[in-house]
């Protein structure tokens, strides 16, 4: 079998499985978050945060959050990292994530490239793989990282985390989950500071979302 074809057809098992099995979260349990995020750090190493924005509540009600932050670091050179995270106690039943890669494009931002790169969380020996974006408006550049910190662990691909969410709703009886995404402008298109900056963000933040976020075990 063509291998396209054979990944169209398992992505298309994939789509059918989620839609059937998340139509209805109520035999599902509901996971309440660790701790709120709002008690998250506002200074993480060198980065401080300098602004914090709300969505209305009709955006929250559109996106079933059931706690989330959006907040603006800058570190001692000046250099910004807007951060935000997303937590649902169980990902179904009309909420749940909305990729970047749908939701960026428009307002005249377009993806120039998608990756995919390993970090190693801070005081950790074990790396891990995240997702990235490199999206541009006219001159104007930035980089985007996201990933999904979902019942014990990081995921970086939408696809991977709809299988995990399939089996974890059949074995586990769980569809709670986490969607972070951090962004940083790129000036002069210094793709490569840009990234660095978000390294350094992501290897330090990671730990911190550890208090937050439930793991795999209960």
């Amino acid at each position: 079998m063509n291998l396209s074809l054979y990944r169209t057809i398992l992505l298309s098992g994939i789509i059918l499985a989620t839609f059937f099995l998340l139509q209805d979260v109520t035999g599902v349990q509901r996971v309440p978050i660790k701790k709120s995020l709002s008690y998250f750090p506002t200074k993480i190493d060198t980065w401080q945060v300098i602004s914090k924005r709300n969505s209305s509540d009709s955006v929250i009600q559109l996106l079933g959050v059931d706690d989330y932050i959006e907040y603006n670091y800058q570190d001692i050179d000046g250099h910004s990292v807007n951060f935000y995270a997303a937590f649902y106690e169980a990902v179904g039943n009309g909420t749940g994530y909305h990729s970047p890669k749908n939701c960026i494009p428009g307002g005249g931002w377009g993806i120039d490239e998608i990756n995919t790169i390993s970090i190693t969380p801070k005081e950790r020996s074990k790396s891990v793989k995240i997702s990235e974006m490199i999206i541009r408006n006219g001159s104007e550049y930035q980089v985007v990282f996201y990933w999904y910190q979902n019942r014990g662990r990081i995921i970086s691909s939408e696809y991977f985390e709809k299988i995990y969410l399939v089996l974890d709703s059949i074995f586990k009886n769980r569809r709670d989950g986490t969607f972070i995404r951090l962004m940083s402008y790129a000036p002069n298109k210094d793709i490569k500071g840009a990234r660095q900056r978000l390294i350094a963000f992501a290897e330090a933040s990671l730990p911190e979302l550890d208090n937050f976020i439930p793991g795999g075990q209960l």
